[in-house]
């Protein structure tokens, strides 16, 4: 630095301190780049909450890990677009989840809600939904309520056209509330198993017959009723085996039993359809990328089970197994759907598989069996 004394100046003090503060310049120099990055390029975690309350994103903290995500342009975006769905989208994104929102239909009382579908089921239910829920309701417009959110599993409300229909149970629709008067949060989640049945699975459960010779199937293992041979008489013994065997399972009580890591039973839910089935080009039951169909002379039987909403919640299922022969301990109703494991007694298990799957309240998880033999 040049001096900025007069040439002609001869004060002995001033020269002396001048050249004292001339030896800071480096220091003063290096602070300049600090004070211009220091408030939005590289801000000190102390001074975040004052910079967050500067730009009026102080709501979105309680939502939002990551601070400072609310400070590199997209919290002030957000703020631009609050009001909208779009904001909705740009709110959403500080959790990395993405959700369409999806208005009622005008004509119902609640005309003015929307739910959530989200393409991609959400990792947790605590504290996820709830930030999902709080940024959500930030983000809508004012006049709009977060009614629901849905994945895979949304069954809607029947529409009674304007009558008294409309004040009954058929008005609600699918979901949970976690808090009360929130949201309903109506999760879906399918797993496909294939399994063929061993000849132990088969002699546990009183529905085995050896593969026939030549000769076809011997009179003395014909132990099925009558009724169920609606095979036609020129199939193949092979294919009048399949056939009697997947019908066994048909209007048959099967329970879907979990359990965790340590080999527990976590519980048994009651499986809603047991049918023998054959492929069919737009069939009832999907599975592995294939349409099924129930059918008299199927030779594959299908067993689908879907446990309910808080069947069980906070646990990990390492196991799914089938049931047939169950036994349910005195008192319990025989329709009930869930059932603990004290609840059961006795039974024969088959297509056991190893899973693993985090069980949830929110979370309605289906399982679907194709049994071949």
């Amino acid at each position: 630095m040049t001096s900025l004394l007069p040439a002609a100046s001869t004060d002995i003090y001033e020269r002396i301190v001048e050249e004292t503060r001339f030896a800071r310049w480096a220091e003063l120099r290096a602070a300049v780049p600090a004070i211009r990055t220091g408030k939005r390029i590289a801000p000190a975690p102390d001074v975040l909450p004052f910079l967050v309350f500067e730009d009026g994103l102080g709501m979105l903290t309680p939502y939002v890990d990551n601070v400072y995500e609310l400070l590199d342009g997209r919290g002030t975006r957000w703020m631009r677009v609050r009001g909208t769905y779009e904001a909705i989208a740009r709110g959403l994104a500080f959790l990395g989840i993405t959700a369409t929102a999806e208005p009622a239909w005008h004509g119902r009382a609640w005309w003015n809600s929307f739910q959530l579908r989200f393409p991609v089921l959400p990792a947790s239910d605590h504290p996820l939904l709830d930030r999902i829920e709080g940024i959500t309701r930030l983000s809508s417009p004012k006049r709009s309520d977060l009614r629901r959110g849905v994945h895979q599993y949304d069954v809607g409300p029947l529409t009674g056209n304007a009558s008294r229909l409309n004040q009954s149970l058929l008005d609600r629709e699918s979901g949970i509330r976690l808090q009360p008067g929130g949201t309903l949060w109506s999760f879906g989640r399918t797993m496909d198993i294939d399994h063929t049945l061993t000849e132990a699975e088969g002699l546990a459960i009183g529905n085995w017959i050896e593969v026939p010779e030549s000769g076809g199937i011997p009179w003395v293992t014909m132990t099925y009723p009558w009724v169920t041979a609606t095979f036609p008489w020129a199939a193949s013994p092979a294919a009048q085996r399949r056939s009697l065997m997947a019908a066994w399972f048909s209007a048959r009580p099967i329970y879907a039993r979990l359990k965790n890591a340590a080999g527990s039973v976590i519980g048994y839910r009651r499986c809603r359809a047991c049918h023998a089935v054959s492929p069919a080009v737009s069939g009832r039951y999907q599975i592995a990328g294939q349409s099924w169909s129930p059918a008299p002379a199927g030779q594959t039987a299908y067993i689908e089970a879907m446990t309910g909403f808080r069947d069980a919640d906070g646990v990990e299922a390492r196991s799914v197994a089938l049931m047939a022969g169950v036994t349910l301990a005195d008192g319990v109703p025989p329709g009930r759907l869930w059932l603990k494991p004290e609840e059961v007694t006795a039974g024969a298990p088959f297509a056991e598989t190893p899973i693993s799957l985090p069980l949830r309240a929110t979370v309605r998880e289906r399982f679907k069996f194709l049994v071949r033999f």
